[in-house]
């Protein structure tokens, strides 16, 4: 079902739609600030399964999650003052940082090291799913696992028709990739450049400082 549902306006008969749907283990696409993701809750296995399957996404790739702000991200991953300070200062924003996960994340979505991918888009909607959920959600591109992410709700929509529940309007959004940045032991290492500038813009931070 594709929805129009303004995250800073927000429709109260969708706003209930979409907490049902991530209470009762359903799965929800929605844009972000890279290219349109799917989600559903963070502590929902079953869902998070699903999300696998529907991709057609290896088992031992991680998904990455989004949060509402940083404490937020506090509260699921290991902050450093060295990382607290880059995600203060790049985010909201285009970027993935992969933090060591607390406990409390999945094994499922961690990496080998036990680390795990934190967003917070630079795009309303996510971000006050999030919030509706009141924890973090999941977050993959919504696409089949080795092809072009979808750019149109519509295709969305037809490829995973009987799988999707809810799928929030953004319009046709231009995909390109976060830029994927690890955090441990107080180094930035880049693991993907994408639409976040980062390396030079890291570069000159540092020598201001």
């Amino acid at each position: 079902m594709i929805v129009e549902w303004n995250a800073e306006r927000p429709r109260k008969k969708i706003t209930e739609l979409i907490v049902k749907t991530l209470n009762e283990g359903g799965i929800i696409a929605y844009p972000t600030d890279t290219h349109y993701g799917m989600g559903c809750d963070l502590l929902n296995i079953k869902a998070i399964r699903k999300l696998y399957a529907m991709k057609r996404l290896d088992n031992k790739r991680a998904l990455s999650i989004i949060c509402r702000n940083l404490k937020d991200v506090s509260n699921y991953a290991v902050m450093s003052n060295f990382s607290f300070e880059i995600l203060k200062r790049y985010l909201p924003g285009p970027y993935t940082f992969v933090l060591k996960a607390n406990r409390i994340i999945p094994k499922l979505l961690m990496t080998d090291r036990k680390e795990v991918g934190i967003r917070i888009p630079a795009h309303p909607a996510p971000v006050a799913i999030a919030a509706l959920a009141e924890r973090p959600i999941i977050n993959t591109s919504a696409k089949i696992s080795g092809e072009e992410a979808f750019i149109d709700p519509r295709h969305i929509e037809k490829t995973f028709k009987g799988n999707i529940d809810v799928i929030i309007d953004g319009g046709i959004i231009i995909s390109e990739p976060s830029t994927v940045v690890r955090l441990v032991d107080d180094v930035a290492e880049v693991l993907r450049e994408g639409k976040g500038l980062f390396t030079e813009r890291f570069r000159r931070d540092q020598e201001n400082h």
